[in-house]
């Protein structure tokens, strides 16, 4: 009895975005744990078990693979944000309670070597992370203002402009690698001091109130009783 013979033929299309995925999360690993400047392609190429020729027919350049990750890192962030924002089962503390928690998690993955060698070494894709702060990071937080003014959680007697700009060079002046390795701090540590001092200038009582009892290590109630 002949048998019939099945030829398995594989689709190129998905062994190569497979093969990207692999090397974007070796990137992601090595990269954020050691840097950028330290690391080598050679490296990254063992890593995956794969030659280094191979590893540039998907990426151009090793910094094509730090865009990548870097890019993939932001766009994760955001994707997250904006659901966090739009789900309706959420109260606006509960929103921000996760929104602040996950964004911390997710800095604290990042050493503060991969910012100082990004801003060194690969300038153009520290301008692209800069553009990407100023255009989405800041047009959320914009939102998160309005909402938590209607809702009377934050103060409605400052300027909105003012905030954005002050908030703006708060993130700027502390989760930067210059001031992180002179003073030691973690990205998510500094992140998480600037949240505090920030919001616990522009919560109203009510705000301090429920926001301390969601959040107690960020939003411990001021002892002044100004609102």
């Amino acid at each position: 009895m002949k048998t019939k013979r099945v030829f398995i033929v594989s689709d190129p299309a998905s062994a190569g975005a497979a093969l990207r995925e692999r090397i974007l999360g070796t990137c992601r690993e090595l990269f954020f744990s050691r840097g950028f400047v330290r690391v080598t392609a050679e490296e990254i190429a063992g890593r995956l078990g794969i030659s280094k020729a191979t590893l540039y027919k998907v990426f151009s350049s090793k910094e094509e693979m730090l865009r990548a990750v870097v890019a993939d890192f932001l766009n994760g962030i955001l994707a997250r944000v904006d659901e966090l924002l739009g789900d309706g089962r959420l109260s606006f503390v509960d929103k921000l309670a996760t929104l602040f928690a996950f964004v911390g998690g997710r800095i604290s993955q990042v050493g503060p070597l991969l910012m100082e060698d990004i801003r060194k070494s690969a300038p153009q894709i520290w301008r692209e992370i800069d553009d990407f702060r100023q255009e989405k990071i800041f047009k959320n937080f914009r939102g998160i203002l309005d909402s938590g003014r209607r809702e009377g959680l934050f103060r409605g007697d400052v300027d909105e402009d003012i905030l954005l700009e002050m908030f703006a060079y708060l993130i700027g002046e502390f989760i930067n690698p210059e001031a992180m390795l002179r003073s030691g701090r973690s990205p998510a540590e500094a992140f998480e001091s600037v949240i505090k001092v920030f919001f616990q200038g522009i919560l109203t009582a009510n705000g301090r109130r429920d926001f301390s009892a969601r959040t107690p290590a960020l939003f411990e109630p001021r002892k002044e009783g100004a609102t």
